[in-house]
């Protein structure tokens, strides 16, 4: 009888062994990689539900290409690991210990906005010397969608096209 019970304690430690390595390897630790981590601050975005809808649309993204398709997912649902991933996380998160060689998107809202048009700029930004550096600046891009009875749906498509316009510009 006692052989039975070790056997049995035996089994369940090993499961649990085995169960913890599991985990441990997919853990969304080892899916990000750093210098892969796009931040991105949203700069005069006077509409509250538009800020809501891009910082929803882009924070926790991942992005890479496959079969030359470009793909945007929720990091809580990519399973493999591409050397060209990107990661998008809100500036908000980088509080006061920044790091050399941290990248940044700034999204400044340009002000032109109605139920059918936007205006916006993008530009990037890599953090050296202690300060912002700007690598890049795209300009304004206008952005414009046919939703123009309900502006709900507008803003979730104007959230959209800058969430791609983003990642698309990361890669550039």
């Amino acid at each position: 009888m006692d052989y039975k019970n070790h056997y049995r304690s035996g089994i369940l430690v090993v499961i649990l062994f085995l169960t913890g390595i599991f985990f441990i390897t997919c853990s969304d630790n080892k899916k990000e990689n750093i210098n892969n981590t796009y931040y991105f601050e949203l700069v005069n975005f006077t509409k509250d539900s538009l800020k809501k809808a891009v910082i929803d649309n882009l924070t926790g993204k991942v992005s890479y290409y496959k079969n030359d398709k470009l793909l945007i997912l929720s990091l809580n649902y990519v399973t493999e690991d591409h050397p060209d991933m990107h990661f998008f996380k809100n500036a908000d998160e980088l509080g006061t210990d920044l790091k050399p060689d941290i990248k940044k998107v700034k999204i400044e809202f340009g002000g032109a906005y109605s139920k059918d048009s936007i205006t916006y700029s993008l530009q990037k930004y890599v953090y050296r010397n202690n300060v912002w550096v700007k690598t890049s600046d795209m300009g304004y891009v206008k952005g414009t969608t046919s939703y123009k009875k309900a502006k709900k749906f507008a803003i979730e498509e104007f959230a959209k096209q800058i969430t791609n316009n983003v990642v698309v510009y990361t890669y550039n």
